[in-house]
């Protein structure tokens, strides 16, 4: 909050509390602390604090005092302010059971809680993880490296109810237990067991479970009672509106202790989404947040984890149709209601996951075509279509702080060519981490682009094509001999029935081989040449196609079906050129702007392509049948 609002007022004032002694870190990454697989570094990347804020880590804020417009930290200092933005995050939820008091109770949320359990499993022989959700799953990983044994106890179930369906679910229980991790559903805590120290817990079901250690990692609940001590409007959270102002004046609230129409975030991709909204809000912007899509992108058990949208609900609405795609190493689904995407699952690598996060963020249309893809392959769009230089500039690239491809590419142009560099100025890459080659890719995208082998080639040709095309558009036709004296009589060429045959089987030819050519790319044991090759070769056969139907027509477009085949011939010749031109001078274009043409022109090509073969049927009919 304290970096977005820096930004939003680069002069102002900001004085930033933490009733922690450490500077800001990321808590995503706890659990790899745990688990001895980052370091301190790791969790401050992205998260350095402008040193034109004054920071006050390990001071209380005791109590606000909005009528004053001051708050009184720990100390009993008096600090007047003009706006105040809450941002007290969440604590980890015990249930109300006999025996959380005894000692080798824990909780998992914070640095101190991570330092408090590497002490404890020194000694400790058999721990039982109260949650199933990612928390809970990515807790008892963490603690099994020390080769301690595990029971994770779910209440729902299935693990990871409200990221996961029934079958992700299994797959996820059986990649738990191979782990050497044991796992208990539909059974939860009743009350811990034990004389001063835990001994053992029992169960919803009567079981009693054997254990010298208990973590609770069963969700959170927002921490409001600053906000509620200080006569704010409260809910389950502190309740805001959509610039994320509380009830009462100059105050603003976001994170995991803000509720907006009636919903309380408990992911840190909303939280950094409400302080852009909110900083901006203070600095007099005309900003309005309108809500999140939550979704989760995170290594559970090991495992890569995705489920963005509509994908664990028990019962999925009207008009919806799911597919998935299952193989040994991975599962994936995609939930689609009126053509467009609304939800994504996904267990195991997905090479097109950003892709996937950025259709389901907006909601993009997924055609028929592509969902039959998916079902076969795997994969909605064709390999290399998720190249992350190509993607619209507004799509987002970092889920977790909202920053987009065009916000890196800009961030790239400025100078930042590392990723630490990016995510320094950026924030994208220093949360959970999962964007990291994304970000990779664009930074190593920075340099200048080269051209396709044989573009100048092809660039000539296409302007060779050109030029016969637009023998079409003449305002005059070329005329008929007027004299028998001529020794050649160039009309014989579209007069003479013999040959307007063979430039008419000419062009039929030279037409189907273009069609086989076109298909080169989609044949994948077709190795002879490489595909450039082959596209300068359809570029080639292309023009000279235009000059054999010159050379069948005279260069008239004729009338009724002629007319519309003449026509659809030179539309789709015209759109293969501006095809070719492109392609030629690709790399002179922005990333945006070639992912925005490219597309554009092949459906325009392919468009005027498809009625080429009933046209030349008729046409074929029409002149053997009269």
């Amino acid at each position: 909050m304290a970096i977005e609002l820096r930004r939003a007022l680069p002069d102002a004032p900001i004085v930033l509390y933490g009733d922690e002694p450490w500077r800001p870190y990321n808590r995503v990454r706890l659990s790899a602390l745990l688990a001895g697989e980052a370091d301190w570094s790791d969790f401050t990347t992205g998260l350095d604090v402008p040193d034109t804020v004054e920071t006050r880590y390990g001071m209380r804020v005791a109590r606000i005092e909005p009528e004053a417009q001051q708050l009184v930290d720990a100390a009993g200092r008096v600090q007047a302010y003009a706006s105040l933005v809450l941002a007290t995050g969440s604590r980890a939820h015990v249930p109300e059971i006999p025996g959380t008091g005894l000692a080798g109770v824990f909780v998992f949320r914070d640095l101190a809680d991570a330092a408090a359990l590497q002490a404890r499993l020194v000694r400790s022989r058999r721990v039982a993880v109260i949650g199933g959700g990612l928390l809970g799953l990515e807790t008892a990983r963490a603690l099994h490296r020390y080769r301690t044994e595990i029971v994770v106890v779910e209440h729902h179930p299935r693990l990871m109810p409200n990221q996961l369906d029934a079958t992700a679910a299994a797959r996820m229980r059986a990649r738990v237990e191979s782990a050497g991790i044991e796992v208990v559903v539909d059974d939860g805590p009743m009350a811990v067991l034990g004389a001063g120290r835990v001994a053992g817990l029992r169960l919803r079901s009567g079981r009693i479970l054997e254990c010298d250690t208990v973590v609770f990692a069963a969700g959170i609940r927002p921490r409001i009672e600053l906000a509620r001590d200080a006569g704010l409007v409260f809910q389950r959270g502190i309740a805001v509106d959509d610039q994320l102002r509380t009830s009462a004046p100059g105050i603003y609230a976001v994170g995991e202790c803000a509720q907006h129409r009636d919903r309380v975030y408990g992911l840190v991709a909303p939280g950094f989404e409400q302080a852009a909204v909110a900083a901006r809000a203070i600095a007099g912007e005309a900003v309005r947040y309108a809500g999140s899509l939550s979704a989760t992108r995170l290594k559970v058990a090991r495992w890569p984890v995705f489920s963005m949208g509509e994908v664990a609900a028990w019962e999925l609405p009207d008009l919806t149709r799911v597919q998935t795609y299952e193989t040994d190493a991975v599962y994936r689904k995609l939930v689609v209601r009126r053509g467009r995407l609304v939800g994504a699952l996904a267990l195991g690598e997905w090479a097109a996951l950003s892709r996937v996060q950025e259709a389901v963020q907006h909601q993009r249309r997924l055609w028929p075509w592509q969902r039959a893809r998916f079902a076969r392959e795997g994969e909605p769009w064709p390999t290399g279509a998720s190249d992350v230089s190509a993607w619209p500039a507004e799509a987002t690239v970092c889920n977790c702080t909202g920053v987009t491809r065009g916000q890196i590419s800009d961030a790239v142009a400025a100078g930042c060519l590392t990723v630490s560099a990016v995510a320094a100025r950026t924030g994208a890459s220093g949360v959970c981490g999962s964007c990291r080659p994304l970000v990779e890719s664009l930074v190593g995208a920075a340099g200048p682009r080269e051209a396709m082998p044989l573009a100048r080639r092809l660039a000539w040709l296409a302007a060779f094509a050109l030029g016969l095309a637009l023998l079409f558009a003449q305002p005059f036709n070329v005329p008929y001999a007027n004299t028998e004296a001529l020794v050649w009589h160039w009309d014989r060429l579209w007069r003479d029935g013999l040959v307007k045959q063979i430039s008419g089987y000419s062009l039929l030819a030279l037409a189907a081989l273009l069609a086989l050519i076109g298909l080169r790319k989609r044949w994948k044991r077709l190795t002879l040449l490489a595909f450039v090759h082959w596209r300068w070769l359809h570029a080639g056969i292309g023009a000279l196609a235009l000059l054999v139907l010159w050379a069948h027509t005279g260069g008239r477009v004729g009338t009724g079906l002629n007319r519309w085949l003449a026509l659809t011939m030179l539309g789709a010749a015209l759109t293969g050129i501006g095809l070719a031109l492109f392609l030629a001078r690709e790399h002179r274009l922005t990333p945006a702007r070639s992912a925005a043409l490219r597309p554009t022109l092949q459906w325009m090509h392919w468009l005027l392509l498809w009625p080429l073969p009933t046209l030349l049927g008729f046409h074929i009919l029409k002149v053997y049948w009269f």
